[in-house]
């Protein structure tokens, strides 16, 4: 008999470890279920950001206004805070034509950098940057290009 009550006292304890575990698996999927559906809701409701000063180099004669500026150089080069500088102190000038971005380390706008500049180009196919550039463009046409960091600021003064 005791054998039987050991027998019967092993099952009921295997019988409540078991029910344990389901019960804790259960807890952790609506766990999950419910904080991945809060996720889900939150990136549901984040609207995508357009930027108004980065570009593309497709994009630079196709803007909608009449004359601004095009800064492209390489954002991850050792004179990009320069070129950054320039910008920002430009911009915040009250009378400052809207001035576009153009990174020239992201792959699709790292083919215009070239060996030899391309100083009047017709269309984004044409541009030819060596390092960087400040491109002043009028009605969608190349006005002035700048490439030196001097001739930049002094252009934008």
């Amino acid at each position: 008999m005791k054998r039987n009550n050991t027998d019967v006292s092993e099952i009921k304890t295997l019988l409540i470890i078991t029910a344990i575990i389901i019960l804790v698996v259960i807890g952790l999927y609506y766990f999950t279920e419910s904080s991945l559906s809060k996720k889900k809701a939150k990136e549901e409701n984040k609207v995508p950001e357009i930027s108004y000063k980065e570009t593309i180099i497709g994009n630079i004669f196709n803007l909608p206004l009449k004359e601004y500026y095009i800064v492209a150089y390489n954002k991850e080069a050792d004179n990009a805070a320069s070129y950054e500088s320039i910008y920002n102190t430009y911009s915040n000038k009250e009378d400052a034509l809207p001035v576009y971005i153009v990174d020239l380390s992201l792959n699709f706008n790292s083919f215009v950098i070239s060996e030899i500049s391309n100083k009047k180009p017709n269309n984004a196919s044409e541009v030819a940057i060596k390092e960087a550039a400040l491109i002043l463009i009028k009605d969608g046409k190349v006005s002035q290009y700048f490439e030196s960091i001097e001739k930049m600021e002094k252009a934008l003064k």
